[in-house]
């Protein structure tokens, strides 16, 4: 989903003549969008940090590609220590390499310097669970050929009100609030469409806080949750949670989120 301008298409139809019609298009400066989620999971001892922070551009409404921002550079500071961690490219506008091992009750601050302007913002390590269980089942919503159930199982995290992120791959995401199964282990199904026999799938919760879930609810509402997840830049301003100091009144579309995650696999039989 682009941001771009709503294109209002009139066609003059007369008998014996066609006139071509010339629309002159309002153009905008460009927008850096900040898609920057961190993962991380203690991986029996072993922890690993894995996401990245990919940089785009918005585009005009016909064009079908987003360009990346080229020339920018990346890094992630942790004010506790102050040590700060310099991202590298592995393709232009995506930095995924050098990212720093995240600690808990830590606050972290991304800072990106493009066209001679920085955006940053601060955030700590958000806390998950795991996933407990993912089976296939033999219900379905609408189309029992189209459609593949998928049953997730988890417990919540007694004690405090969460708030998770499910990636079901495909740009398909979900989020949940813990409000009426707190402490408690719960179980739903997911709907896959067009998937055959043999199919891997990939299910990943991420802990998130409630303000990200709430960017994340906007964003998935306003892309009409058909893909492209919770960094697909919306039609309407949906802010994020980075600023840009050097000139606030060119802010940024994205979000900047760490969160600990936990992932299974199914085989579709």
């Amino acid at each position: 989903m682009r941001y771009g301008l709503l294109l209002i298409l009139s066609l003059w139809l007369s008998v014996g003549c066609e006139d071509a019609i010339n629309v002159d298009l309002p153009t905008s400066e460009p927008k850096l969008v900040i898609d920057a989620l961190l993962g991380f999971n203690e991986n029996n001892g072993n922890p690993i940090t894995v996401g990245q922070v990919k940089l785009t551009l918005t585009a005009p409404f016909f064009q079908e590609e987003t360009p990346p921002a080229e020339n920018a550079s990346v890094t992630i500071t942790d004010n506790q220590t102050g040590q700060s961690f310099g991202l590298l490219e592995s393709e232009p506008g995506v930095f995924n390499l050098g990212l720093p091992d995240l600690q808990f009750n830590r606050d972290y601050t991304l800072e990106i310097n493009y066209n001679n302007e920085t955006y940053t913002a601060t955030q700590q390590l958000k806390g998950s669970t795991l996933i407990d269980n993912l089976e296939q089942g033999d219900s379905f919503l609408f189309d029992e050929d189209e459609e593949t159930e998928v049953k997730v199982t988890f417990t919540d995290i007694a004690g405090v009100r969460n708030h998770y992120l499910f990636s079901f791959g495909f740009g398909n995401f979900l989020v949940i609030e813990d409000e009426f199964f707190e402490g408690s282990q719960l179980t739903f199904s997911y709907f896959y469409e067009d998937v055959e026999p043999g199919d891997l799938l990939v299910v990943t919760l991420f802990g998130i806080d409630q303000d990200f879930a709430n960017y994340v609810n906007l964003t998935l509402i306003q892309s009409g949750e058909d893909g492209g997840g919770p960094f697909a830049t919306p039609p309407a301003t949906v802010r994020g949670n980075i600023v840009n100091t050097t000139n606030p009144d060119n802010f940024p579309f994205g979000y900047f989120a760490l969160g600990e995650f936990d992932t299974k696999t199914i085989t579709i039989e």
